[in-house]
């Protein structure tokens, strides 16, 4: 059976037996791939761009070009599809991404246990990215503790907009994404580690009812969400945009507008009041990975630090 057959029919097939079947053949037939050919179509698949890929392993974009034509000539498919909107993956270029992925991660696992890491959770390599919201008020002190105690793993931490890290968990971008709602997607293991609670605030000095509210741009539905919750369908807003939370929330303490923000940010800030509503408004907030890949143990750890500490900076018990 040709490699590109296997490649499809694991297209097909969503999880269980089959699927372990699938891969262990999957396994030893790419056994016989050329490693820097598929080290290779693994950074173009990350980078997107083969210039960056090419100078990420050192080699020259002719070299790298010249390694993916021979991987596609070896499966028997094409991989990559070169685009006005730059590089996309096929169905089997997919498949085969996934496949390196995994193997990135059983290779990183086990040099660290040969290197004498038996608690496998002391090296490895940890990428994750989050609304800005939640990333440095909960992520990131979340796992802090996880961090100290791991001091040679590599962590990259990526605070970005809500609508751009489905795509960056996919791309295999990042190991992780946190969202503040419920995303249907088989291929994904979701997991609710915490409560976000949104409330209105304005300039303790400047309660004007009329000043504008802040958002991040023109495509922030908070605060109109926030008021639709309140039965205030037909509300006119005048808006202004700056830009990230943080800029939001310096924008009301400076008297620049009012906002609808997460309560745990505010917290600790007199210069602010809470402008009371009669309906509680909160958005989850859920942790999602890919759920047919390979899990390390250290990546299991990071999973179980957040689902115990997260909730803890994010008013979760809040009454």
């Amino acid at each position: 059976m040709k490699l590109i057959d296997i490649l499809t029919v694991a297209a097909h097939v969503a999880e269980g037996k089959a699927l372990f079947l699938i891969t262990r053949v999957f396994w030893l037939i790419s056994m016989k791939l050329n490693n820097d050919r598929l080290n290779a179509f693994y950074q173009v698949a990350i980078d997107r761009n083969f210039h960056k890929a090419a100078e990420n392993i050192c080699i020259t974009q002719s070299a790298l070009s010249q390694r993916i034509i021979k991987l596609e000539e070896q499966v028997g498919a094409t991989l990559i599809v070169r685009g006005n909107e730059g590089i996309t993956l096929t169905d089997a270029g997919w498949n085969l991404f996934e496949y390196a992925r995994d193997l990135r991660s059983m290779e990183e696992e086990t040099l660290t246990r040969i290197d004498g890491y038996s608690a496998g959770i002391s090296t490895g390599c940890l990428r994750i990215a989050a609304y800005s919201s939640v990333m440095q008020s909960a992520i990131m002190p979340s796992l802090s503790p996880l961090i100290h105690d791991s001091p040679d793993i590599h962590v990259e931490f990526f605070s970005r907009e809500l609508g751009d890290l489905p795509q960056m968990l996919k791309s295999g971008e990042v190991d992780f994404i946190v969202l503040d709602y419920f995303m249907d997607a088989a291929n994904l293991s979701k997991i609710q580690i915490g409560i976000e609670y949104l409330v209105h605030i304005k300039n303790t000095e400047r309660p004007d009812d009329d000043q504008v509210f802040l958002d991040h741009d023109v495509d922030d539905m908070t605060t109109y969400n926030f008021f639709r919750n309140q039965n205030m369908r037909n509300v006119d807003l005048r808006r202004c945009y700056y830009d990230d939370i943080y800029g939001i929330i310096t924008g009301v303490r400076l008297g620049l507008g009012q906002a609808v923000v997460s309560r745990h940010l505010i917290s600790d800030m007199d210069d602010i009041q809470i402008v009371p509503h009669p309906v509680s408004v909160s958005n989850p907030v859920v942790l999602y990975h890919h759920k047919n890949r390979y899990i390390t143990r250290f990546h299991n750890e990071v999973v179980r630090t957040l689902q115990e500490r997260t909730a803890g900076f994010l008013d979760y018990c809040k009454s």
